[in-house]
């Protein structure tokens, strides 16, 4: 049987991922730091601990989700610690490995490291410009990640944003859809005139998931739905299938330094690589978070 291991497994992406795993009949094994749900307690930055575990597992795949991910974290010297340095005991693990059998790994990173661009349509090649202590975490993450690419299979994913139900309300969409369940008649946000890439976390799973069993060479691939939605556009969407509006203020507190405008993402290598796209429009995700 397909043994998955997957990092980070109790953030948001990670238990869809878990969920994917065991509907398709893989067995997955999950680190996380307190061992809670019959995972395996482990300290990614714990070197010898790392590779003890991977050792006695001997996944056929690893999918490593595990990282600080809001961009507003602090202190920002963690993103650095984590995102780079857990990744690098996860590489040098696995490459020690007596016998190594690996079928591939994936490693996500982040549409944010393309930051500010000019381009209307981001594909893999685009250059990296991030403009956040986020965004460069996971730059450096793949420059590292580069130098073992003759040692490991490695398929690094940057996904856009996508969201879905048990998201916490600190990200944007949640933030909206809470508003409009709990019918307020106002809500405050940050910069209302940027546009995003939006998907459902239900495709990122299955995607995560396919991308993991396949057999291949280095490779970077966008996750992404390639549609462009605005702010104002999913409040519009809110309204409509809640029959509910109310007042959205920009709140100049809110607004990020160096905001990324508009983010998408051209989806052409991972129809190649996956076969399909995500069969999930911005109305269904929305819909499927305002019925709980």
């Amino acid at each position: 049987m397909h043994k998955i291991l997957i990092t980070g497994f109790t953030g948001f992406t990670g238990r869809y991922v878990l969920q994917e795993a065991r509907k398709r009949g893989l067995n997955a094994i999950c680190f996380s730091e307190d061992g809670s749900s019959s995972s395996l307690p482990i300290n990614l930055l714990d070197y010898t601990a790392v590779r003890e575990k991977i050792e006695e597992i001997r996944p056929s795949s690893v999918v490593h989700l595990a990282a600080i991910s809001h961009v507003l974290h602090e202190p920002a010297s963690d993103f650095y610690a984590v995102n780079i340095g857990g990744t690098r005991n996860i590489l040098q693990a696995l490459s020690e490995l007596s016998r190594n059998n690996l079928v591939n790994n994936i490693f996500a990173s982040s549409a944010n490291i393309y930051g500010n661009s000019s381009k209307v349509e981001l594909d893999e090649e685009t250059s990296l410009r991030p403009v956040n202590d986020y965004g460069l975490s996971k730059k450096t993450m793949e420059e590292l990640l580069v130098l073992w690419k003759d040692k490991l299979p490695i398929t690094i994913t940057r996904p856009f944003n996508y969201t879905g139900r048990g998201q916490v309300d600190s990200f944007l969409i949640p933030k909206i859809v809470n508003a409009f369940k709990q019918k307020k008649n106002c809500l405050e946000l940050g910069n209302l005139e940027i546009s995003r890439d939006f998907s459902d976390v239900r495709f990122i799973a299955q995607a995560y998931l396919s991308l993991a069993i396949q057999s291949s060479q280095f490779r970077v691939i966008n996750l992404c739905s390639g549609n462009l939605t605005s702010i104002k556009e999913i409040i519009s969407i809110c309204a409509t299938l809640t029959n509910h509006n109310l007042k959205v203020i920009s709140n100049p507190d809110f607004c990020r330094k160096n905001e990324i405008m508009k983010l998408k993402g051209s989806t052409a290598k991972m129809e190649k690589a996956l076969g399909y796209k995500s069969p999930y429009s911005i109305r269904e995700t929305l819909s499927w978070m305002l019925s709980k």
